[in-house]
């Protein structure tokens, strides 16, 4: 069941399908590399088709049933790896689990889906475990580690989950192109969760376009996003799977030890969001400015010619005369680095370019699987989010004079709907008057005369952290509302000095509470920002680390609504020059 579209590609197909096709292909060849150990683990491609295969049939062997729910909960590791690939390979839909989430907000993912199966890291044993009348835990947990220390009662290791699969003699469920693959929640505990179902066709679209349009081959990968991120699971993960690359997965987010993973693995491919390249760019010009006087103006020497040469044209200068400069870091072998997840200040990648490096920017949503476009090669517009890739189609809904307007995207890749939401489904996709099926980004730009895309700004409400999370006002809202002592707030997010966006809140006190609470002689101006204070605390303490609220502003009038009671936040001014409270 292959659909051959490009010829540039090499089809697309059901991961189950994918994975036996690499093995073939590139059988034993190095696939996924952990370094945990000393020396380094390694499983070929042949190996990791063998395990797929035993965990899949072991998940059968457990009930699990064609399209039912198994979820992953852990860190980057050959076994999360092999844990997605086994749940797709008996015909289920993977749940990957952000594992920032707080207790409380895995738990409801987890109900919610009525996940069957949980892949849980022995860190979040306890949470996945400890369940209750309200969340409904998954009917069997299997422990997401090579090596475990122990086992507590009624969870299964992988090993023992393998050994199940011997005795299932039945021929696994073939997905097929348009059954579900995955769900990926975009939201938290409030309200109905967003759950991103995303079919195999929709995935493996998009990696087998990305592939044509970066000309990826046999490269070595790194992996350091999270691969519950769609960003990493689609294009650092399937695609290199997919184009018979090594992955090799970095053992934190350390600077440090990046680096050195990089140089152990010679990565030659490395995807990230803004902030890790932003902190590796530091990282770099702090070694050279503790370098001996002589070296350090030798440095400046050679940047300064390599800008002299761009303003003549000449763009690619830096590629040979920072060659040694690489080589003595240890990252001469790095051909590619692709940032996405977050808008990218285009500084990044102008001085990445100086120093030799080649960065392409991508573009896109969870609810594209999720690439749209990338800014491809060493001439590219920094400014720009590139070209849609092949089969991606674009239009500007509702330009204003200058071109831009809303951003909607149309391509094989845009997700099915969000699970048991059709409410949701309908405020995204839209039909044209062919019946064909349009994303609504919600971010507004345009396109130039050459075909080149900008975004100019968020027409959602979304808040975008530097390391690429995605914050949901109306969720962290619902939470400071609850309190007795806030009328109404507004969550949104604010540029700091290092072009970092924040969670900052605006709040409107509930005085005749307060009044209750405080003697009308203790109710003054520093009194109640203490007791807002305090609920913004209390707030905070619910909440994921990114998501917390690191400021709030106190307003005593009511916010602008519409009929429905819905902020305006576009006619909400943030007042400038007063203090932040924090």
């Amino acid at each position: 069941m292959i659909e051959r579209t490009d010829a540039r590609h090499k089809g697309v197909m059901p991961i189950p399908e994918l994975i036996r096709q690499s093995a073939q292909e590139y059988g034993p060849q190095p696939c996924l590399i952990a370094r945990d150990t000393q020396p380094d683990r390694m499983i070929t491609y042949s190996e990791l088709l063998e395990r797929v295969q035993g965990l899949a049939k072991g998940l059968a062997s457990l009930g699990v049933s064609f399209q039912d729910k198994c979820a992953i909960l852990g860190p980057n590791s050959p076994e999360w790896a092999m844990a997605y690939l086994a749940i797709s390979s008996c015909g289920a839909i993977c749940i990957p689990l952000d594992s920032m989430l707080t207790e409380n907000e895995l738990r409801h993912l987890l109900s919610n889906a009525q996940v069957k199966v949980a892949f849980v890291a022995p860190k979040f044993l306890d949470c996945v475990c400890n369940t209750h009348k309200d969340f409904p835990g998954p009917k069997h947990v299997v422990l997401l580690s090579a090596n475990p220390e122990r086992m507590p009662p009624g969870v299964l290791s992988m090993q023992a989950l393998a050994e199940k699969g011997k005795a299932y003699k039945r021929q696994l469920p073939e997905p097929g192109l348009e059954d579900i693959a995955a769900i990926l929640y975009t939201s938290g505990t409030t309200g109905r969760p967003k759950g991103v179902m995303l079919t195999h066709c929709n995935i493996v679209s998009d990696v087998a376009a990305c592939y044509s349009a970066v000309q990826i081959g046999q490269e070595r990968f790194l992996s350091v996003l999270p691969m519950h991120h769609t960003f990493e699971c689609t294009a650092g993960f399937l695609l290199p799977l997919y184009s018979g690359s090594s992955i090799t997965f970095a053992r934190s987010l350390k600077s440090n030890q990046i680096l050195e993973d990089l140089r152990a693995s010679r990565a030659t491919v490395m995807l990230g969001v803004p902030l890790l390249f932003q902190k590796m760019l530091d990282g770099i010009y702090k070694a050279i400015e503790r370098k001996p006087f002589v070296q350090r103006q030798a440095f400046k020497a050679v940047m300064k010619a390599v800008k002299a040469a761009e303003r003549l044209g000449r763009e690619n200068l830096g590629g040979k005369l920072f060659k040694s400069l690489r080589e003595k870091a240890g990252l001469g072998h790095l051909r590619l680095m692709v940032v996405g997840g977050a808008p990218l200040m285009p500084h990044v990648p102008v001085e990445f370019r100086r120093l030799g490096f080649t960065m392409l920017q991508g573009y896109g949503l969870t609810e594209a699987s999720p690439v749209l476009t990338f800014n491809r090669g060493r001439n590219a517009v920094p400014e720009s989010i590139g070209r849609p890739l092949p089969g991606v189609k674009v239009r500007i809904l509702e330009p204003d004079a200058n071109g831009v307007g809303e951003l909607v995207f149309s391509g094989p890749m845009v997700m099915k709907g969000y699970y048991n939401n059709p409410e949701a489904t309908a405020e995204v996709l839209m039909r044209d008057e062919n019946g064909g099926i349009w994303l609504r980004t919600g971010d507004l730009g345009l396109q130039d005369k050459n075909g080149l895309l900008y975004v100019s700004g968020r027409a959602k409400n979304l808040i975008v952290t530097a390391a690429g999370k995605n914050v949901y006002p109306e969720e962290i809202e619902a939470e400071l509302n609850m309190s007795p002592f806030i009328l109404e707030s507004m969550v949104y997010g604010q540029r700091t000095e290092q072009n970092e966006e924040e969670v900052r809140a605006v709040v409107v006190p509930n005085y005749e509470e307060i009044g209750r609470h405080l003697a009308v002689s203790k109710m003054t101006e520093q009194a109640v920002q203490e007791l807002i204070s305090r609920e913004v605390r209390k707030v905070n303490q619910k909440l994921a680390g990114y998501k917390k609220i690191k400021g709030f502003i106190l307003v005593e009038e009511e916010l602008p609504k519409t009929s429905t009671r819905k902020i305006k936040r576009h006619l909400f001014k943030i007042p400038q020059n007063v203090a932040v409270n924090r």
